[in-house]
């Protein structure tokens, strides 16, 4: 067994702690917050060497969010987001209609557009229509909440676990192979939760109005930068495809998902006159977040801790993809509701490559992204998206209980994973 370093283990431990406590009474501290007082204090005790804390630094992570962090912020400003979430919403003539169209249309929007940005601008949008169809709002916030968490699994842009794994594993094509494995579970993941929440809100959708098409349109407030940011996001997908196509032909270059998303955002500050108001409203939280969460997480793993518990596991082997996928699939729900998912993802990728698996293992990291990205939807910690929804909402005086998250979510979450290790058994 590895010496231990018990110094990084006890700033680990208090930075996971404080996490768990963040919403506890007047205990409010930012997520971002915390783990970056975690990486300063992984630092400055020596815990991590200085060269070291910037090498575990994932610039290709970095330049992704803050590409797609702006290219959001411009839809935000120019009112399109809330603009496309309303027309969509109007489609719907029968509760349960629009519970379908919440579920499977926020469920595919987030699978481009990195689910926690789309979980913050639909949240005022699903009260709205929630009064409007005079239901309790819990019913289209659990909705929201679990359709942008499945629907972010297909793609390694949908939320922020799949971008590590997509960035650090070394799969050859990333948005391909995502798209391969992940996309048919998903698709019968989201009908399959669609059934289930139908079942469960009967009661509330039976007492809904009839017909709540005339949900009003919010206006587009910049049309120019609409429309700029439309073009550009729709570039940025393109060539998402388009790098996966090129490397299946062996072309290697500079570009990836990251370099992408960066060109992306650089056409949109060239091109609009609003660039220091997007500047602005990029959430450089989130950004704070994934450079501290590299510190932390290299320090910790320098620590040993992680491998001498890994050894009370079941065995990891790129080899035995049967055993593999089980271990994985379950490890990534029990520790994701202990972490969230996105700190477990970062530090389990490091296990996995130590235990030698490389980017030919793509089934064992589709995986490791599915799994851990659907225990999202088993409690309300699981992911970061479930708190930015609560949070948005009870700022406008509704909300759900934790009880209730996760008394829908395990009724969600089972038959979707199994979904998951069925179709990568047989794929």
């Amino acid at each position: 067994m590895p010496p231990l370093h018990y110094l990084p283990i006890g700033i680990f431990a208090v930075v996971y702690i404080l996490l768990a406590l963040r919403n506890f009474r007047r205990f409010k501290i930012p997520i971002w917050t915390i783990m970056l007082a975690g990486a300063v204090a992984m630092i400055f005790s020596g815990a991590i060497p200085l060269q070291d804390a910037y090498a575990a630094i994932n610039l290709d992570v970095i330049f992704f969010l803050l590409g797609m962090f702006s290219i959001v912020a411009a839809m935000e400003l120019s009112g399109l987001l809330e603009y496309l979430t309303a027309r969509m919403i109007r489609l719907a003539r029968t509760p349960q209609r629009a519970l379908a169209l919440v579920l499977f249309g926020m469920g595919l929007l987030s699978a481009f557009l990195v689910n926690d940005t789309l979980a913050l601008t639909a949240t005022p949008i699903m009260l709205g229509l929630s009064k409007q169809m005079r239901i309790k709002p819990s019913v289209l916030l659990m909705t929201l909440a679990l359709g942008v968490t499945i629907g972010s699994a297909m793609t390694p842009v949908g939320n922020p676990q799949n971008l590590l794994i997509g960035l650090s594993s070394g799969i050859p094509n990333p948005m391909l192979d995502f798209l391969y494995f992940l996309v048919p579970p998903t698709i019968i993941g989201l009908v399959v939760t669609f059934l289930i929440l139908r079942f469960y809100y009967r009661r509330d959708l039976a007492k809904s109005a009839e017909d709540f098409g005339t949900i009003p349109l919010p206006p587009i407030r910049d049309g120019r930068l609409a429309k700029l940011s439309a073009y550009v996001a729709g570039i940025v997908v393109v060539g998402f495809f388009l790098v996966g196509v090129a490397q299946l032909f062996g072309v290697q270059g500079n570009l990836n998902l990251g370099t992408v998303s960066l060109l992306g955002a650089t056409i949109l500050y060239l091109l609009s006159t609003r660039r220091r108001e997007i500047l602005a409203s990029v959430d450089w939280g989130i950004i704070i977040f994934f450079m501290s969460l590299f510190i932390v997480v290299q320090g910790f793993w320098d620590s040993n801790a992680l491998q001498s518990l890994l050894l009370y596991l079941p065995a990891l082997s790129p080899s035995d993809i049967v055993v593999s996928l089980s271990v994985i699939i379950l490890t990534s729900l029990i520790f994701s509701q202990l972490l969230s998912n996105v700190p477990f993802v970062a530090v389990y990728i490091k296990a996995m490559q130590a235990a030698g698996f490389t980017g030919s293992n793509v089934k064992s990291w589709v995986a490791l992204a599915g799994a851990s990205t659907l225990a999202g939807g088993l409690t309300l910690l699981g992911a970061a998206s479930n708190v930015i929804i609560l949070e948005a909402a009870e700022s406008r005086g509704s909300g759900f209980s934790s009880i209730e998250f996760s008394k829908v979510g395990l009724l969600v979450t089972v038959p979707n994973i199994l979904v998951l290790y069925l179709f990568l058994r047989i794929l």
